[in-house]
């Protein structure tokens, strides 16, 4: 499902997630792994149990070696061993990356403002909503400016603790609201920030709520985007909402007046990848509440 959502590079690498969740099979695994415990909320598999995986591939290398140490001095393991060296024999050969990973590239310069301009890519499993998340922003920062959150040395770009921490602070909720806490950051100016997730997944192990094809597999895979070069908000999720609405009269005219002076409007959007037995009632659904949503079916 994740890899017939055709997924562009906003999402997080539908790869390297779907080698997270197979790598979970019981025809990966062995039985190396006892079971699963599904989060009711996303449908996917708790966090836990992916930093397993993640933990399984560093401990492999050497857990190999060391047991074809014992073959050759004629000590043969055991079956369960035996399975567990075929298990991490198969995830050696999957190219898995860290769950929660910073990459930062420069896109230009601009010598007359004495600043630089780059792309920053934050993935991560996000714990809250137990969820495959990415968030992509557009950054210009200030090289007049003290305590950089990103450093540079002609062409290359290395980012900081700091904007680590940064992110990992801002990026909990949706897009909007990373934009205007990144956008108070001292000599940063804030271009976009797009958040693209893979993850809920109804199924009969999370059902969908009444009246959503309930009790068949949907997978959701909703995107929010802040960013200066929109002219208008657009909300065609019907799960969510552009952020400053759902505030009280107060607040939304201060958020609103930010925005204004940001220069920023929202656009969020949510497709689905669904068995070909919901796609009638999910269509149906998505009409009433007047979005416009892909649905891909398998």
């Amino acid at each position: 499902m994740v890899l017939a959502g055709r997924l562009g590079k906003t999402f997080p690498d539908p790869y390297q997630c779907s080698d997270f969740l197979r790598a979970l099979a019981p025809s990966f695994h062995n039985g190396t792994h006892r079971g699963i415990k599904v989060d009711r909320c996303s449908g996917l598999p708790g966090m836990k149990h992916l930093v397993d995986v993640w933990a399984d591939r560093q401990t492999a290398p050497g857990f190999i070696v060391e047991i074809e140490a014992r073959r050759r001095c004629g000590r043969r393991p055991e079956p369960a061993i035996e399975a567990k060296v075929e298990y991490y024999r198969r995830l050696c050969g999957v190219p898995l990356k860290p769950l929660t990973r910073v990459e930062v590239a420069l896109r230009r310069q601009d010598p007359g403002r004495r600043s630089a301009f780059f792309e920053v890519v934050f993935d991560r499993f996000d714990p809250a909503e137990q969820i495959f998340v990415r968030h992509t922003l557009m950054l210009e920062q200030s090289e007049w400016e003290r305590g950089r959150i990103i450093e540079r040395a002609g062409d290359y770009s290395r980012q900081t603790s700091d904007l680590r921490e940064k992110l990992e602070m801002y990026t909990g909720d949706d897009s909007e609201i990373a934009f205007l806490l990144m956008g108070k950051l001292p000599g940063v100016r804030v271009e976009e920030v797009t958040r693209a997730r893979i993850g809920p997944l109804w199924s009969p192990a999370a059902p969908a709520p009444k009246g959503w094809a309930e009790g068949r597999y949907v997978l959701h895979l909703p995107t929010d985007r802040a960013s200066i070069h929109l002219q208008e908000d657009r909300d065609d999720d019907p799960f969510g909402g552009i952020y400053r609405r759902f505030l009280s009269e107060g607040s939304r005219s201060i958020v609103e007046e930010e925005a204004r002076r940001l220069g920023y409007r929202v656009h969020k959007d949510r497709k689905f990848v669904c068995e070909a037995s919901a796609a009638a009632e999910l269509r149906k659904r998505l009409e009433e509440a007047g979005t416009r949503n892909l649905i891909y079916t398998l």
